[in-house]
């Protein structure tokens, strides 16, 4: 019989912009279902300027992208 040795770990998994904008998104969530807005003002500035950023990564690598196969067509 085999080990399973993968170690959990508890929590989130983060690997990508996409993944920071998901936790954002589900802490305003629960901060807003609570009506806790104006108590976690400052938290909630937070998590947008991070789910921002993360959108803001996600375009330039799409952009990124477009750029590499436009660059591409172009050799010859």
């Amino acid at each position: 019989m085999t080990e399973n040795k993968n170690i959990r770990t508890r929590g989130v998994t983060i690997r990508s912009p996409s993944d920071v904008r998901r936790i954002a998104r589900r802490v305003i969530s629960d901060i807003f279902v609570e009506g806790s807005q104006i108590t976690n003002a400052g938290k909630v500035n937070q998590l947008l300027q991070t789910w921002l950023k993360g959108w803001e990564l996600e375009k330039l690598e799409s952009i990124e992208a477009r750029l590499r196969a436009l660059e591409d067509e172009r050799r010859p």
